[in-house]
């Protein structure tokens, strides 16, 4: 027999409640700090030049303390 499934709101809500595959724009700066550290380079907004400098500015505070703690966990 088939039976028609309607769906609910609740369905939906777990739909956009899921995590997504795609890295933060946060998560990708945090990693072009890590390697820029890894590689005895000082990280700056000049060393980032592949990135904007209005962008860094708002995106820094967050993928610091990202990159901190993937650090500090890689490291442990």
């Amino acid at each position: 027999m088939i039976r028609i499934q309607r769906h609910s709101e609740t369905a939906a809500a777990k739909i956009a409640a899921a995590p997504s595959c795609i890295r933060t724009l946060e998560e990708r700066l945090a990693g072009d700090m890590r390697e820029l550290a890894f590689a005895d380079q000082n990280v700056s907004i000049e060393t980032l030049t592949f990135w904007s400098e209005p962008t860094l500015k708002r995106l820094l505070p967050e993928a610091a303390k990202i990159a901190r703690r993937q650090s500090v966990r890689q490291v442990a």
